[in-house]
Order: C-alpha cells, then sequence, then structure tokens
C-alpha cells in the first residue's frame, strides 16, 4: 500500500523554466508540477548535461511571459532530490524576494481547484523561506 509522504498538494502547473546548477550548467525546461514545497522540473532536451542528487541550483521560472516588459521572475534556491528520466523534483530551499514570494502565493492559489485547502495547508506546514537581500 503507498503512503503518500509529500506534505503539500501538487498543482498542474507548466510554466517555462530553467535550472542554473553551483558548476554553471544551465539546463531549459518547464515545470509539470508546482507545490509549496517544491516542483517537479521536466527537462526541454533528455540528453546533455544531467545534475546529480543533492545538486543546490537555481531554478527561475517567468511569470506573465506574453508581455516582456511586465514579466515576472520568480527565482527559486532548490536542492535536487530526485532523478527521473525526464526531468527532476526539486525542493524548495528559498525564494528570492518577498514580491515573488506573494506572486507565487497568487499563482498557486488562482490554480487550485481548493484555495482555501491550499491556504489552510500552507498556514499548518509553512515550505518556503522568503530570502530579502
Amino acid at each position: 500500500m503507498y503512503v503518500e509522504k509529500r506534505k503539500h498538494k501538487r498543482l498542474k502547473i507548466k510554466l517555462d523554466a530553467k535550472i542554473e546548477s553551483e558548476n554553471n550548467i544551465v539546463i531549459e525546461g518547464k515545470t509539470r508540477n508546482m507545490s509549496f514545497g517544491g516542483l517537479f522540473f521536466e527537462l526541454k532536451i533528455l540528453t546533455g548535461d544531467r545534475l546529480n542528487k543533492g545538486t543546490i541550483c537555481t531554478v527561475t521560472i517567468m511569470l506573465n511571459t506574453d508581455d516582456m516588459k511586465n514579466h515576472i521572475p520568480l527565482v527559486f534556491q532548490c536542492k535536487l532530490v530526485h532523478i527521473h528520466k525526464k526531468g527532476y523534483g526539486l525542493r524548495y530551499i528559498c525564494i528570492e524576494g518577498l514580491e515573488a514570494y506573494e506572486h507565487f502565493e497568487k499563482m498557486m492559489v488562482l490554480n487550485s481547484d481548493d484555495p482555501e485547502g491550499l491556504m489552510g495547508e500552507l498556514e499548518t506546514r509553512p515550505g518556503l523561506i522568503v530570502k530579502n537581500d
């Protein structure tokens, strides 16, 4: 019998994203799903540079890409926790900036079929630290 270990509900959100590793490897792809605890990053190209489990990296997701004057970058520091043939499971360490976090939270709520439940989950299990420089 399978027991769900995740603390945060995943939402199917597909957005363009890129990973930059500690050793300057840049990998492009899309998010397949996201939660308040992490995301699954789907590789654009299945061959090429691969990362190792435990790698600390920066993940950048662009919101509002239809309007490049007003696009919003969400920049996360993440740890690679799962490696799959088609991508990576990443756990958030932090998000860069309070404004980015507010956009992220709003995006999650707008994409949820149960916004109240999602916000209740966040109150009982906060998963993301906001890093302000």
